[in-house]
């Protein structure tokens, strides 16, 4: 503060041989807030009040960029950071000063950041292929000038990589600077082992394909939730729905609570968005951790069974169910005014069954069709509901080579299409 504008200093060095605690870090008693308000706020208040015009390297208001707030250890402190913040300037509405925060958004901050006074956006709409071009451009200049293989290179095969390479790299980021990033360490890592590819010439092409030095990067981020509840439930989930839902509608979809969900989500942002509010759903930062996670071979642990398609089938019956209960007309419903889980229940419901039709077991069958049942019992004469029965008692009937079964799925259909 005392660099970018000289005339607090007088104001700073008088707080702190008032309360010298005030630079010493967890000591004394000393909140960051407080540190915050005698060491910022109060001295560039008593300039402004003083008439004196605030001389830095800017015509407008000032600004402060607090960086990485996520990142902060103690998370009440952080949130007693932001209030203190919020407080100083409902009382200064007028003061010349802006604070620019990058973060996150985690549930501990963005509760106490969703005030009308403060404007937050989502950098990961604003993101474009000519910002990651420019990204990777900087970095491989970087890596050209202290790689003396690549410069070896450079000198005698020309510009690398190339255009062409560049492009199918900025394509296969997808638009996501910490992938940028983790792409590029892949390939000019001065540590590669015994069986990798030699030089950031031969990684290249690897980058382009699989992205496998995506995989370390995922198994380390995911492996910081694997210990809580619902972990396998909830990432399978999202690893294998069709359209994305928000954090509640996950939970719903699932029978749990949104803050279990929450909860599971917080330490793996770096590889998932999870939005600051219910509205948003919740996405991959890149599509390959998708393909990650339903290949056996390079997940592991965190594999997305495709029998958890029998599990996603069973609860969007269990939705449908509970949703007709609230709102018989659910079918009639137009699909903006439908919930979407809701939605999603009924227009994907049969994909799940399809993908998991030959991990059912007969008792999952027996579920599911008692599911369809108490629907139909609800909104009789729904072709829908009639639908569905007549679709699980059919994959049953393939099971169990049931007779009954066949005869059943074959008058169901025939009086859905009647009606």
């Amino acid at each position: 503060m005392a660099s970018a504008i000289p005339q607090t200093e007088p104001f700073i060095r008088e707080a702190v041989q008032a309360n010298p605690a005030l630079l010493m870090q967890d000591e004394g008693g000393v909140s960051l807030q407080v540190r915050m308000q005698c060491l910022v706020y109060a001295p560039f208040r008593a300039v402004v009040q003083g008439k004196k015009r605030v001389r830095a390297s800017t015509r407008g208001p000032c600004l402060m960029v607090l960086d990485g707030l996520d990142e902060c250890e103690n998370k009440n402190e952080v949130q007693e950071l932001i209030d203190g913040m919020l407080s100083f300037f409902n009382e200064n509405p007028l003061i010349p000063l802006r604070v620019f925060v990058t973060s996150r958004v985690e549930e501990h901050i963005q509760s106490h950041l969703n005030v009308p006074a403060v404007n937050m956006d989502n950098l990961a709409d604003h993101c474009s292929d000519d910002d990651i071009a420019t990204f990777l451009h900087i970095l491989f200049e970087d890596g050209y000038r202290r790689n003396p293989v690549v410069r070896a290179y450079v000198q005698q095969h020309g510009e690398w990589p190339t255009q062409s390479d560049r492009r199918k790299l900025i394509k296969h980021i997808g638009g996501s600077f910490i992938f940028a990033s983790a792409v590029f360490k892949f390939i000019m890592t001065t540590n590669a082992g015994a069986n990798d590819p030699p030089t950031p010439m031969d990684r290249l092409p690897l980058a382009l394909k699989m992205n496998p030095g995506l995989d370390g990067l995922y198994t380390q981020t995911l492996s910081r939730s694997k210990h809580l509840p619902h972990f396998t439930n909830i990432i399978s989930t999202i690893a294998l729905l069709v359209a994305p839902l928000s954090t509640s509608g996950i939970a719903e979809l699932l029978g749990i609570h949104t803050y279990e969900v929450v909860n599971v989500l917080l330490n793996l942002q770096a590889i998932i968005q999870v939005p600051g509010t219910d509205s948003i759903p919740v996405t991959f930062c890149h599509t390959s951790l998708r393909d990650f996670l339903i290949t056996q071979s390079r997940s592991g642990g965190f594999f997305a069974h495709p029998s958890h398609h029998v599990r996603l089938f069973l609860h969007c019956l269990e939705c449908q169910l509970k949703h007709l209960q609230r709102q018989p007309g659910l079918f009639i419903l137009s699909g903006d005014r439908t919930p979407a889980v809701a939605h999603y229940a009924l227009r994907y419901s049969y994909h799940h069954l399809n993908h998991g039709h030959s991990y059912f077991k007969l008792s999952e069958f027996n579920s599911a069709i008692h599911l369809c049942r108490e629907g139909l019992a609800l909104q009789p004469g729904t072709p829908e509901l009639m639908e569905d029965l007549a679709l699980v008692v059919r994959r049953r009937a393939h099971n169990t080579r049931s007779l009954v079964d066949w005869d059943e799925a074959i008058s169901l259909s025939r009086a859905a299409l009647e009606l």
